[in-house]
């Protein structure tokens, strides 16, 4: 105001107030573009020390829709990328984890219906899928898996969980813009890419 004052001789009208302050920012490309996406982003909050963590807006982490794996996910590898720690191991152990098994519990997919089941007819989402199947009185928020035979609700569960699914769905989208940034491949730091290369020399 001060600054102001005495570089243009007028009273200044702005009241601003601190807010935050983030010692580093994370601007993901919005899809099909060379521009960060407009409301989405992650920032290392400046704090005291020790007590810094990473905000996101806008993002994987803070939606319903996304697994609870996809918001580990997203949030350790912020974590490491703006404390510069290895991301690449860390993803392929994860990558392992999913494929055994282990983190079997934070697949669950929850989708609220906006109409009853039997209302959907020009599209059919998995969360109405899995709504279709289910044993129990209709609710509005549905809790789902993928499987072999696709959406299926956790009271009606019949085939194996796609796991691949998973990892093509939930882990690659939130790890793709960290792994570009670092100029890593997503196939490659999951030890996935010479499997692609053999199936490359039967196209």
């Amino acid at each position: 105001m001060r600054y102001i004052q005495e570089r243009w001789q007028v009273r200044s009208r702005l009241e601003l107030e601190y807010e935050k302050l983030y010692l580093k920012l994370f601007l993901p490309r919005a899809r099909h573009s060379t521009r960060g996406a407009s409301k989405r982003y992650a920032g290392l909050l400046h704090g005291e020390p020790g007590t810094e963590g990473v905000e996101f807006v806008g993002m994987e982490v803070v939606r319903r829709d996304w697994t609870e794996l996809a918001k580990q996910v997203q949030r350790e590898l912020y974590q490491r990328l703006f404390t510069g720690q290895r991301v690449d191991s860390y993803l392929s152990d994860v990558v392992r984890q999913v494929r055994a098994g282990a983190r079997d519990d934070a697949l669950v997919y929850r989708k609220n219906l906006r109409k009853s089941a039997e209302d959907y007819t020009a599209t059919t989402p998995p969360h109405v899928v899995a709504a279709r199947k289910s044993t129990q009185p209709p609710e509005r928020l549905i809790r789902y898996v993928m499987t072999t035979a696709g959406a299926e609700p956790l009271d009606n569960v019949k085939h194996p969980l796609d796991r691949e699914h998973y990892i093509d769905k939930q882990v690659r989208p939130v790890a793709e813009p960290v792994l570009t940034t670092l100029g890593l491949d997503f196939e490659q730091v999951i030890g996935d890419s010479r499997q692609l290369d053999m199936y490359s020399l039967f196209e």
